[in-house]
């Protein structure tokens, strides 16, 4: 499920396949992460899920360590 949401991340991020990926990542140290990269971001994890995050969820998500947290919490 972890390697799904790095996957996601990474397309939505549009991050080549040589960049490693780390928890720590956030908007401030990665350039294209923007609003909108972050609602897509939701949206697909969403759909590849089958998952509804909640406004606070969303809030949360302002890291790839929190999404994986968020994410993993709504699918178990």
């Amino acid at each position: 499920m972890l390697e799904k949401v790095e996957k996601i991340f990474r397309e939505v991020m549009e991050l080549d396949d040589d960049i490693e990926l780390n928890d720590e990542m956030n908007s401030d140290n990665v350039e294209e992460w923007d609003s909108l990269a972050s609602m897509s971001l939701v949206l697909q994890l969403e759909k590849e899920f089958g998952i509804k995050f909640e406004f606070d969820d969303v809030l949360q998500m302002d890291s790839l360590g929190a999404i994986k947290k968020v994410t993993a919490g709504k699918v178990q």
